[in-house]
């Protein structure tokens, strides 16, 4: 039996390969989270702005001053639209996790190995 044969061997194989996907997955969403977080510090400094120029009353404000309160409310969309990609991109992330790991226990399976990652 050559050392490439050995069950035990390949079951430890298995096992890292799961650890590592573990850790690109984690990695991923933490990167995910990051720039989650960079959008939400975006949205929260435009609602401010925005509550700060709402405070004074349009018939005062200039036509710049009004334009300038559309394009904080565009920007305010354009983020509020980027978080829910990066949700709907961390959910289709998680599906695609889940078959992987079907492939992979399916492989080990069909070796003869346990799934037993311990």
């Amino acid at each position: 039996m050559g050392k490439k044969d050995d069950p035990k061997l390949m079951q430890e194989w298995f096992k890292l390969v799961q650890e590592k996907n573990a850790l690109v997955r984690y990695e991923s969403e933490l990167m995910i989270f990051a720039r989650e977080l960079e959008l939400e510090d975006r949205q929260s400094r435009l609602q401010q702005e925005l509550r700060e120029r709402m405070a004074v009353e349009d018939h005062l404000k200039t036509d710049d001053e009004l334009s300038e309160e559309k394009r904080i409310l565009n920007e305010m969309l354009e983020v509020v639209e980027q978080r829910d990609s990066l949700v709907a991109l961390l959910e289709e992330q998680r599906l695609q996790e889940k078959e992987e790991d079907k492939d992979l226990e399916a492989v080990m399976l069909s070796k003869g190995f346990n799934l037993n990652w311990s």
